[in-house]
């Protein structure tokens, strides 16, 4: 694993957790949380992981801040999302394979069974 994509997903997750540690957080516009504390905890054991050099929950995270996501929604309802979109690129960039062709940690998964639209109902 890129100790890069590591150090800058450990980062990233700190710098969200202090973002929504300081103030309180709309979590209307997703379903993932019931509440702040399941948004810190969840966080916090992402950070955990991340200290340890764990990256099991890399993809999560990584799908967490796609437009949309659950942490893209809070941002957004919450008034960082200028913040959210810098960390979220920061951290696509740093998954992104180098130029000797290695360095992409994420793999989106393949969809089973679902057929491209042809432009017909």
């Amino acid at each position: 694993m890129d100790s890069r994509l590591l150090d800058t997903a450990l980062e990233t997750v700190e710098t969200i957790l202090a973002i929504v540690s300081a103030a309180p957080q709309d979590l209307t516009w997703q379903e993932r949380y019931a509440n702040e504390d399941e948004l810190v905890s969840d966080l916090r054991d992402h950070a955990d992981r991340l200290r340890r050099g764990d990256a099991a929950r890399l993809p999560d995270l990584r799908r967490l801040l796609l437009p949309t996501a659950p942490l893209c929604e809070i941002a957004t309802s919450s008034g960082w999302a200028d913040t959210y979109l810098a960390l979220a690129n920061r951290l696509d960039g740093a998954a992104r394979p180098d130029r000797s062709g290695r360095g992409a940690a994420f793999t989106p998964p393949q969809s089973q069974g679902v057929r491209p639209w042809r432009g017909r109902y």
